[in-house]
């Protein structure tokens, strides 16, 4: 795994090396308004966190050997992204650009809007109880809707509570790489295993500081056809308590 940092697309990169061509032209004409750091992850994985909000991803794989692979790669990609598009921000483009020794890299390229993470530590901060007992429901059945959505696509996307977001519209969006290997079948246990193994964390962490009273106004919280999630928050609230 090479350390050198790798090229991105520029002004020059022609438009068959764009998808799609001309929004994803715009998108790069802002990526470009400010410098690029290219950092590499553990896991080998290239990303750039421009300054106007626009995150790039390069996996170490991403990288080919010839001009007709690249092509080939870069239509195939953005078929991909074609058929998890529902969960997909518009603000989302795929691009190659070429690398060393007549190497290409494929590059993805979406703009960030606040994920559920960050909403779930803003709630966890509310000082009044039954807001914040709401605002956690409400993050709660956003990621349970994705996960159950997750099963009309491709396996391709890593869904976590740092991965998805809240774009201007207040639609869920995915903001990770579309290139991932998950499970497309998500059963009841494993739909309630992976929101509190999500959620854990998080509350575990605020719980120190809130009042236990917040688990009578999660309790007070109508969820209709989501009631299953007001009992895990409860139980969850519960069961990490009893830890502290």
């Amino acid at each position: 795994m090479t350390k050198k940092l790798p090229h991105f697309p520029d002004e020059d990169t022609p438009v068959q090396w764009i998808c799609p061509p001309i929004a994803g032209r715009n998108i790069l004409n802002h990526v470009f308004k400010y410098a690029l750091k290219p950092r590499l992850q553990s896991d080998g994985t290239w990303i750039i966190n421009a300054k106007n909000n626009w995150r790039c991803f390069s996996k170490s794989h991403w990288l080919y050997t010839s001009a007709d692979e690249a092509q080939n790669v870069l239509r195939a990609n953005m078929q991909k992204h074609l058929q998890c598009s529902p969960i997909l921000s518009e603000q989302r483009c795929v691009a190659i650009a070429p690398s060393f020794k007549n190497t290409w890299r494929l590059w993805q390229i979406v703009h960030q809007e606040t994920t559920l993470a960050e909403y779930l530590a803003k709630a966890l901060c509310e000082k009044q109880l039954e807001k914040l007992a709401l605002e956690i429901f409400r993050c709660a059945t956003r990621f349970a809707d994705a996960l159950l959505q997750s099963t009309r696509y491709p396996p391709l996307l890593n869904l976590s509570l740092e991965n998805l977001g809240l774009d201007a519209e207040v639609q869920l969006v995915y903001l990770g790489s579309v290139d991932e290997e998950a499970s497309l079948t998500i059963s009841e246990s494993m739909l309630i295993d992976t929101i509190k193994e999500a959620f854990a964390v998080p509350i575990a962490q605020a719980l120190p500081k809130l009042d236990v009273a917040v688990i009578k106004e999660l309790e007070k919280i109508d969820g209709f056809d989501q009631q299953y999630i007001v009992e895990i928050l409860s139980q969850l609230f519960r069961e990490l308590r009893k830890t502290l």
